[in-house]
Formats: C-alpha cells, structure tokens, sequence
C-alpha cells in the first residue's frame, strides 16, 4: 500500500472519542492564540496583507487573500515563519464595503467577469450569464457584488450599468462621474420641475428695484450659457460706484424642493472638455435664471462705493430686476482694453468698469496676497471625444478685471454676513505642524521676517510678500507646499491663502450650491427673516465639494496623455512642480501634462533636501520652478515618464 493510502486511512482508524479529544486539542491551540483586528490590503496579485489597527503589516498568502476584498475588514490570528517573518490566518470576516464597484466586463473562453478598476485587485470576480446587463467583451460597466469570496473562495457579480466601450473616451467621462456620484442625467421629474418653474415662476418681483436701465454687461467664454454676474460702474468724485448683479437663483430654486435636492446632489455644474453637466436643468440655468443679453432677470445686486486706492468704503446688497446690455467675450473685452480701440455703443461702460477693477487690483496687491499667475489650458475635443487642441490660456486684462470684481464681492458678502451661521470659505495658512520648517527657510533666506508668527493674518500676509519677492531661490513656492488646505465652516475666520479676514463665494449661484445657499441667506437678512446653513451642509461641501473638478482632472489627464502618445518623439518644455526623494515632477508648459522624472536609480548620485525640495548632484541640482526640456519615455492612460534632455535656455 502506498504511504499517502496509509495517512489517509490514519482518521479512520481514530474512534469518536479520540476524534472529539483531536477537535477539542484543535480549539484550545485555536484559543490560545491572540486574536486582532485589522484591514485587508490588496497587492494587485494573488497574495496581500492585514494591516492591524496598530498600523503592523503581516502577510496573507495566496489562500487566504482569495477569501477576502481588499478593505474588508478581518479577524485574524498571526503565525511566524521558518524565515522569521510573519503570516496571518484569517479568523472571521467583520465587514465589507466593496459591493459596487466599476470595472471591465471580460469574456474570456467560455466565462466572462469584471475587472475592477483598482491596482489593489487581482484578477475578475465572474458574472453568472443571466447576469451580465447585455455587456459586450470589452465594456466599461458598473457591477454588484452578489457573493463574497469568505465561504468558497469564489466571488460573484452582476452587471448594473453599461457605460460603453473601452475605446469610448466619452465612456471614461461616464466612469469618473460614476466613481465621484455625479449624475448625467436629470430625472423626468427634475426636468418638468424645472420646465414648470421657468413657466410659471411663482416668485414675488415686486419688491425688487428697477435697474433695468443701468447698462449692464456680462464677460466670459464665447460659449458660456450659465451667465452668473454682470458689471456696471460710474465714475465718482472720490472713486467709483460699482454695480455687480448676480442672477437670483435662489427665486427660482426653494430649499427642500425636488430641484434644491437635485442641486446638492451635484454640488457643482461640472465642466469637461465637449460636455457641462449643470447643477441644475438647462431650462433654468441657461434660459430662465441666466442673465441672457437683452432679457429683464432678477438679480441679487451689490454697490460699492470705492476710493481712488481701491478701497470700498460702502457696500450695500439689494434685490433687483436688471438688464444684461452686451454679452461680451474674454478676447475682444481683453483686445479692447489692450490696444484702446473704441468700445462699441452697448459696452461704454466697459472702460470705468475697467478702471475701478484695477483699483481693486491695486488694493489686493498692498493689503493681500495678489492672485497666482497661472495659466489655464482649454481642451479641444471633437464628436468622438478625441483632442483636437490644447489651447494655453493666460492672464489677460478681462479675465483680471472679473476676478478683481468677483474676489471683491465675495470679501466684502463675508464681512457683510460675518455674524450669520453661513458657509465660509476659511484657509489656516502654514500647516501648524510645519512650524520649525518655516522658521528654518525664513531665517536662511528671508531674515527680515523670520521672528514673525505665521499663524498671524497681517503677519503671515508681510511673510509671503517677502517670499515672492526673494530671488536665487523659489521661497514662495517651497512656502506653498506647506499650505493647509482651504475648509468650509459656518463661522467666519480668515482666508489666509487670499490674505483676507473672512471669504465666501456668493457669485455664482447657477453654477455652485454654496453659492445658492449664501444668496438664500442674504435674501433672508434684506427681509429680516433668518436662514442658517448648517453643520451637515458644510461637511457635505467638505467631502465632496471638490468632486467635479476631480472629475475633470481625471478626464484631462487622460486626454492630454492620449494626445502626447502620439507626439512621443517631441521634445518639451517643462517647468519642476513637484520634488520627492524619487525625482521629479514635472508640468509641461504648453499643455499642462504632468509626467514624472524616476531618479531613483542615480539615488547613490544624488542627496535629497526635503525642507528646501532640492535634489543635489555633485555639479548641479534641481528645484522647484526650474526649467527644464524632456522627453516621453513611457506614456499610458494615466501616467506618462519622462527624460532630462538639457536644460532650456529660457
């Protein structure tokens, strides 16, 4: 008889008192053992590890990682190896929050699954055939879990959502909006809402002043059709008076409605190269609450009286009915104001617009922190989706005569509210853990203000000046990285990014729901109501506020990456936007591509200065702003590498 007949017939020949003595010995080992708690993390292959709640790594072998997702959350016992290090056994699955999930519906032979969308999956979870939603090989789809891997080891799944084929780039947008909770479509209900409400709008004008006769103009894109705010000013004595009227929406939109529920689900209107998704129907946010050229429109307005040096020394928000006189667009407004070419008749006013917005200017340049010259660039796409152009677009005279009057607005609804529960937009400068690393750069390259405390408006405001104005070393954007992230809270405080006491946004209602909300809370205090936003609305802008323009990176990103795959040969010119231990980051300058330089092979070449970000070789090294030309090593749908030509000569 052969050895493995022989150990195969060892149990048979136990009777059950000795089998119950075996189990019982089994369960008390089992006992004996320290249970933990602790997070299932996926690899990409077949095998992962359990990161217990103290934060200690151990490894989870092939067998054990096929019961489980990464995320779930296990019960598990740990076993040290021959070669010393540890393994986990799993104990008991706790939970799992993988149950939808994006992927690519496969068929392979005669089985077919889904792939998820995540580097931390290997392989497919199989979908059953009566279960596959209709999906071709090769489709983008949204799928649900319909068996856990913990008892057999096999997962299933069910296709909810075709989002189209894997060539589609218009099925990428429909994945990231997916993946972000961004809907694409509006419910019949919402779309009759909105068709009912643009018809018979039920709210009461007749309060509302008359200033349909003041000749007010709009500014944007060529294609805009949400218009926001339209300008208008007069020349004072002492300064200027300027107007700006933004569209009531909130008149149109009331809390808790169908289409109030439908704007908080979005947030945000969602702008991507050939497509917007407004925040609310079209009937509303490009015909009935947009400032159309020539149409009479409600308005929430706001006068400021402004000195000679910019400041304003009244500001007084009312509502009103208004009239846009000319729609006018970035390029021409910024030709006009460039060269002095007449204005024509319907936009005479453009020119003392133009003047008390650079008083504004003039204002935010000595007593905050003046904006950030960058550039934007618009992606060109055409039917198919696919890049046509990438237009680089930079600071002009129009674009800075709306932010001055857009920024003022906004500065003075915050101070004008500051006792009101409403969203605020508030910045707490430097990371209050950087601290040590602040005073370090700034008695080495900025002495004269090194003993100031950043922590402090006025202060931190005299600190980034001197920054900015520092030569031989980019201080103000090594200060930059140190920057906490902007946060929405229901108590005014400072904005330290911008250098100003308190900030909101209250311009762009249409577009933003932030802004909506702020417009319903200025309505309630000019009639002596009371409106509040509250703590759930502000954690809501918090978590996921910055949804559509994650959306849009993504999708950018993707595009820009298509279109340099077929320039790969191209040299580029590129500036340094990032510097880690590995290399560098680079943004390419006429298309806004990121791509990364991977040193880490010249790692023993090199020394890295984390608190100056600086890579050092032994003749040069490499900061942040610095210039440089590359070319593409490597390039996918989601990352592109690339190489040191030389440095450029610019």
């Amino acid at each position: 008889m052969c050895r493995s007949c022989k150990i195969d017939l060892v149990p048979a020949m136990l009777d059950a008192k000795s089998l119950a003595v075996l189990q019982t010995l089994k369960t008390e080992i089992k006992a004996s053992k320290e249970i933990f708690n602790g997070i299932v993390k996926g690899t990409g292959k077949s095998f992962g590890f359990v990161v217990s709640d103290q934060g200690e790594e151990h490894f989870l072998p092939p067998d054990q990682m096929s019961k489980v997702f990464p995320g779930d959350r296990v019960t598990y016992t740990v076993t040290e190896q021959n070669d010393g290090k540890t393994r986990a056994e799993l104990e008991s699955l706790v939970s799992s929050d993988f149950k939808e999930f994006t992927g690519v519906y496969v068929v392979r032979g005669k089985a077919q699954g889904v792939e998820p969308f995540s580097d931390k999956f290997s392989g497919w979870l199989f979908v059953p055939p009566k279960q596959t939603g209709g999906a071709a090989s090769n489709s983008l789809v949204t799928a649900r879990v319909t068996r856990h891997p913990w008892a057999s080891g096999k997962a299933q799944a069910e296709v909810v959502t075709v989002l189209g084929d894997v060539k589609n780039n218009r099925s990428w947008y429909s994945v990231a909006l997916n993946e972000y909770g961004i809907p694409e479509t509006f419910t019949e209900q919402e779309l009759q809402a909105a068709e009912q409400t643009a018809a018979e709008n039920p709210y009461d004008y007749s309060s509302y002043n008359d200033l349909t006769e003041l000749p007010f103009l709009t500014i944007d894109a060529t294609t805009t059709r949400d218009i926001d705010d339209a300008l208008y000013a007069e020349a004072t004595e002492n300064g200027w008076h300027l107007w700006i009227a933004i569209a009531d929406a909130a008149s149109f939109i009331s809390s808790g409605s169908i289409l109030d529920k439908a704007a908080l689900q979005r947030l945000n209107t969602t702008y991507l190269p050939g497509l917007v998704l407004p925040m609310v129907p079209q009937k509303l946010s490009n015909e009935a609450m947009s400032l159309v050229e020539n149409e009479v429109r409600p308005a929430v307005v706001f006068k400021m009286a402004l000195t000679k040096d910019g400041s304003i020394t009244r500001f007084e928000p009312s509502l009103a009915k208004v009239k846009n006189h000319a729609k006018l667009n970035y390029a021409e407004v910024s030709e006009w104001l460039d060269t002095g070419a007449e204005l024509p008749e319907n936009a005479r006013a453009l020119s003392t617009v133009f003047d008390a917005t650079r008083a504004l200017a003039q204002w935010r340049r000595a007593n905050s922190n003046p904006p950030l010259d960058r550039a934007d660039f618009r992606i060109r796409v055409d039917e198919q989706f696919n890049v046509s152009e990438i237009e680089k677009e930079l600071r002009n005279s129009a674009r800075d005569l709306v932010e001055e009057a857009m920024v003022a607005t906004n500065y003075q609804v915050a101070l004008w509210l500051k006792d009101s529960a409403a969203p605020f937009m508030t910045h707490a400068g430097f990371k209050a853990d950087r601290e040590t690393e602040l005073k370090g750069l700034l008695r080495e390259f900025a002495p004269a203000v090194s003993e100031l405390d950043g922590a402090n408006l006025e202060q931190f405001i005299q600190i980034m000046k001197v920054a900015n104005e520092t030569t031989g070393f980019p201080l103000a954007s090594v200060l930059q990285k140190r920057f906490d992230r902007g946060q929405w809270q229901t108590q005014a405080a400072p904005h330290f990014g911008l250098g100003l006491p308190c900030y909101t946004n209250a311009t762009s209602p249409i577009r933003k729901y932030s802004d909506l909300v702020i417009h319903r809370i200025i309505k309630a205090k000019l009639q002596n109501e009371e409106f509040n936003a509250d703590n759930d609305l502000v954690e809501q802008l918090n978590e996921r506020g910055s949804a559509s323009r994650f959306v849009s990176q993504n999708i950018e990103n993707r595009l820009r990456y298509q279109w340099l795959a077929k320039n790969k040969a191209a040299e580029f010119d590129g500036t340094i936007a990032h510097i880690n231990a590995s290399g560098l980051s680079i943004e390419l300058n006429d298309n806004g591509a990121r791509g990364f330089i991977d040193l880490r092979k010249k790692k023993d070449q090199f020394s890295y200065d984390p608190l100056r970000m600086l890579l050092k070789f032994e003749d040069h090294q490499f900061q942040l702003g610095m210039q440089l030309k590359v070319k593409i090593s490597q390039i996918g749908d989601d990352f592109m590498n690339l190489v040191i030509v030389e440095p450029s000569e610019s």
